[in-house]
Order: C-alpha cells, then structure tokens, then sequence
C-alpha cells in the first residue's frame, strides 16, 4: 500500500485502491463504506519539488494538505513576481529607447529647420538685394562719395589699373562678366591716378582688388599677377578672388 507521502509526491490516486474497497465492491451489501481521504488534484509536480527544497536546509515549513498548497501558492506567487520584475524590466528598457530616440528625431528635426531657415534667409536676402549688374568707372570726384552711399549691407569690389599695365587690360576685359554673375555686388574701377595712389604703388602694386563694406575697407588683394599669371582666365579670377575673401561664395 502507498504511504501518505508517496501520494503527496505525485503517486498517480487512481491506481491506489484498498483490498477493503475490493470486498466493498464483491459484496456490494448496500452499505456506503468509508471514504478514505485523499489529497485535493491541485497538489501537483511543484508542490513536491517545494517539499523536496525544504528537506534540503532549514526552512520554517508547512505541513500537511494546507501546508503543501501554501507552499504552492507561494512558489507561484514566486513565479508571478519574477515574470512580472522581468515585463517591468523590458518595458522601462523600451520606454528609454523611445524617449532616446524621439529625442535623437527632434534633434535632426532642429537641425534641418535651422539650416533650412538660414538659407531661406540668405537666399531673401539675396533676391531683395539691390542689383547692379555693370561696371562704374569711378573718378577722384566720386571714389569716396560712391563707397560712402552704397548701402551698408552691399559689397563693393573695386578695381585699380592702369591702361599702360597689360594685366590690368586683361582683368578690366573680364569686369563685365563678372558683374553679371555677381549683380548683387558693386563692382567699380579706378586708375590708380584717379585715386590717389602713389608711382611705387602703380609700378608694384597693380592690378589690385579692394573690397569695401559700409564705407570701411575689408580686404585689399595686390598685384594678382603673383598668384595669377598674365595668361590667367576668368575661371581662375574668380576662383582666387573667392578664397581670398574679396568676392562672396555664391
């Protein structure tokens, strides 16, 4: 016959019967025997490997029927409570990658309207600046009245030459051309008699680029034909003339 603990660690109940329910059955007199007890199916697998945890080390433990569904209940609340540690992990794991990463999103957002809205700026600005679009031949009588009346906000590139100077013929041919390109930038040019400037600066100076904004003198760019030589085209005018900070990137 199986003991009490042999059906608490798992016996399969069914397959456990006594010869005096045998004789119950044989003789069938019409009298209800006495029910012996067995313990409740919810007593399973889990319940015995609790009772077995606890016969390992000293534990304050629960005994009997209650005892051992106590001890289950507790171990599935064990069970619930680190499924449940583990769902709170990953969802507060998740909610910072989103917040990190709504974050990152809002950033590159930021940045692209920024950009955005500098250029739009500069292109308005652009597109409301005064035109010229034509070279004006300055004089002694309205070198400095010119640079003093153009608005602050105007670039303004002059040329000094001098006719007898071969390269400053070359350059001056290209004036027009750039003038065009540039319309939102002044372009004048002077004789180097007409403004003022002394024999040694025409012999060693010219041809010359000065640029002027709000009447005030930014950069000054002498004898070009050092870093272009007199077979230089428009290309590398230009070119030159930008990365020495005389004439604005377009």
């Amino acid at each position: 016959m199986a003991t009490f603990e042999d059906r608490l660690l798992g016996e399969k109940l069914h397959y456990y019967c006594s010869s005096d329910e045998e004789d119950v059955e044989e003789e069938d007199d019409g009298t209800v025997p006495e029910k012996e007890f067995v313990p409740e199916d919810s007593v399973d697998a889990e319940a015995a490997k609790i009772l077995e945890r606890a016969a390992q080390g000293p534990r304050k433990h629960n005994t009997g029927i209650k005892g051992v569904k106590e001890d289950a209940r507790q171990y599935q609340r064990y069970i619930l409570e680190q499924e449940q540690d583990k769902v709170d992990q990953l969802v507060s794991a998740a909610e910072r990658f989103v917040v990190t990463d709504a974050d990152d999103e809002l950033d590159e957002d930021e940045e692209f309207l920024i950009a955005y809205r500098e250029k739009r700026l500069r292109e308005l600005a652009i597109a409301n600046a005064p035109k010229f679009g034509k070279l004006n031949e300055l004089t002694h009588t309205n070198y400095v009245e010119t640079l003093d009346t153009v608005s602050k906000d105007v670039d303004v590139l002059v040329y000094i030459y001098e006719d007898f100077i071969a390269s400053c013929r070359r350059y001056k041919e290209m004036l027009p051309r750039l003038c065009v390109q540039w319309p939102s930038v002044k372009v004048c040019c002077i004789k180097g008699r007409q403004a003022g400037v002394s024999q040694d600066f025409i012999q060693n100076g010219l041809p010359a680029f000065l640029h002027y904004k709000a009447g005030e003198l930014v950069k000054s760019v002498l004898n070009i034909t050092e870093y272009i030589d007199d077979e230089g085209d428009y290309d590398e005018l230009t070119e030159y003339l930008q990365e020495q900070g005389v004439l604005p990137y377009q």
